[in-house]
């Protein structure tokens, strides 16, 4: 009878792997027009103003085609001290969706378009959604918890932000001969106008700060 009732359990298990797999199929692997259209509208609340609104929409797009390239169960690298292999997990698109559309809704709550609404009230509403997912600092990648924590850490995490801060061409993610490291980066362009170029690295400087202020579990944490 125990033969019988095992036998029973694993031809049960077996039947239902294939809708197992066809359910994971099922779910979006990219965002949709309108969340992508969301994505771009609360980006420059999260992106610097230096990178203008060009450079906020180029982020966006290359954030979206990374959300359309994320593979799981990707061995990840680890360094010392971790002997474990980490793997990305389920792809974060699902989440993603649900939580842009939040945001509209809670725009629309407070009476407008996210684009419409005060500085201090899309402030407030990414405080709250972040809240919710428990996002309580700038992961090192994104991590899925959250779609606006993600595009930050995308980009502030990025060769391009750490060059902007610095206004040199530094390229600290991207693989360089070891000789480089012995010369002066060189500046990201040559400007007659040295104070636009400082206006610059200031304007991305504070958006940079401001960005780390509104999800860090203390705002006022080394201030």
């Amino acid at each position: 009878m125990q033969r019988r009732t095992l036998l029973q359990w694993v031809l049960s298990a077996a039947a239902l792997l294939p809708f197992e797999r066809l359910r994971l199929l099922a779910q979006p692997r990219e965002l949709t027009p309108d969340a992508l259209a969301m994505l771009h509208e609360i980006a420059p609340t999260l992106l610097p103003a230096a990178l203008g609104s060009a450079g906020v929409a180029a982020t966006v797009d290359r954030f979206a085609a990374w959300t359309r390239g994320y593979r799981e169960g990707v061995p990840l690298a680890h360094g010392y001290g971790h002997p474990r292999v980490q793997k990305t997990g389920p792809s974060p698109v699902p989440a993603y969706l649900a939580q842009l559309t939040a945001l509209d809704a809670a725009a629309r709550a407070k009476g407008g378009r996210w684009r419409t609404l005060d500085l201090e009230t899309r402030r407030a509403l990414l405080d709250a959604a972040f809240a919710k997912a428990g996002v309580k600092s700038l992961p090192p990648r994104p991590s899925g918890q959250h779609v606006a924590a993600d595009l930050m850490a995308f980009y502030f995490r990025s060769s391009e932000a750490n060059d902007l801060c610095y206004n040199a061409l530094i390229q600290r993610e991207v693989c360089r001969p070891i000789q480089i490291t012995t010369t002066r980066p060189a500046p990201l362009a040559q400007r007659g106008d040295r104070g636009d170029s400082r206006d610059r690295r200031e304007t991305a400087a504070v958006s940079a700060s401001s960005a780390l202020a509104a999800i860090s579990e203390d705002a006022h944490a080394g201030s």
